[in-house]
């Protein structure tokens, strides 16, 4: 009998000091990731959503795309959050990266939502030349530049051209109403886009292609804007648009029909437009001198 229980005591006594080793290793928590146990996996940052973006994939697509990424690292600083909407990155994208386990409107209803949305640049609009930049709400937003036709002509120079028989230029110019134009905006840096079809109809009168446009700088004299297009002297005479006035600016076809245009540089404070060279009707008695979709720079910096 003693020896019975002395047995049954040592068991007991085992089997309690063995109990906190078993134990730790059958209910052990995963360890958090970190470099020092883990090899670093493949983690979805600020960056690869802007990559995405700038790629000109939708929303619902990049929303997929976190959820479905392994780790995720994204900057959701106050600082983080400027640069992303800086980006044109939407709030319905930041909202998911601060929370990325939170719900979101099924793709469907998100595609919906930017098949109708006037601000989504990547899809179809009608024809013309869209600046996007803030308004006055400080949004931003994408807007139709006006498409204007210059109803008058003015030449200087003539007097002078005149008595020197052609040694001085006269100067032709094409004068637009009014000393600004409807759209302005306070970004020396806007994007534009132009929708141009491409099945053969028609764009403000022709069919054009984008390299038919150059953007123009305008003097602004006695409540009118004008841009020189054609010089006459002794010998020769030249036609288009004064080579000091052309601002310059690449092209980027990002869908059929729709081209992204960006500034070489900063616009200074004035009054430029897309000119639309000689694809329009002028008034009778004058030179051919295109279309014009006017805006202006009023950067406060």
């Amino acid at each position: 009998m003693y020896i019975a229980q002395h047995l049954l005591a040592v068991t007991v006594a085992f089997s309690i000091a063995s109990f906190p080793v078993w134990a730790q290793v059958a209910h052990r928590a995963p360890r958090p990731y970190s470099a020092a146990n883990s090899a670093k996996p493949n983690e979805m940052d600020n960056a690869d959503v802007l990559a995405l973006i700038a790629a000109g994939l939708s929303d619902d697509i990049v929303i997929a795309k976190i959820h479905t990424a392994p780790f995720t690292n994204f900057d959701t600083s106050v600082k983080g959050l400027e640069s992303l909407k800086a980006a044109k990155v939407s709030n319905v994208v930041i909202r998911v990266m601060i929370d990325p386990l939170a719900a979101t409107p099924a793709p469907a209803a998100s595609s919906a939502a930017s098949a109708n949305n006037p601000d989504d640049p990547l899809i179809p609009h009608s024809p013309g030349i869209y600046i996007l930049a803030p308004g006055r709400s400080g949004l931003v937003h994408l807007t139709k530049l006006e498409h204007t036709v210059p109803k008058q002509q003015k030449t200087s120079g003539m007097f002078l051209y005149g008595i020197t028989y052609g040694l001085k230029k006269a100067h032709v110019k094409v004068v637009l109403d009014g000393t600004n134009a409807s759209v302005e905006t306070s970004d020396p840096n806007p994007i534009f886009y132009a929708y141009i079809p491409e099945d053969n109809t028609t764009f403000g009168g022709n069919s054009i292609t984008i390299k038919d446009f150059s953007l123009v700088k305008f003097d602004v004299k006695s409540g009118q804007r004008e841009v020189n297009t054609a010089n006459l002297g002794m010998w020769s005479a030249s036609v288009g648009t004064d080579e000091n006035s052309r601002q310059g600016f690449s092209s980027e076809r990002v869908k059929p029909g729709i081209y992204k245009l960006t500034l070489l540089k900063p616009l200074p404070t004035g009054e430029y437009a897309f000119q639309q060279s000689g694809s329009q009707s002028a008034a009778p008695g004058q030179q051919n001198t295109g279309a014009y979709f006017d805006f202006g720079v009023n950067s406060t910096d």
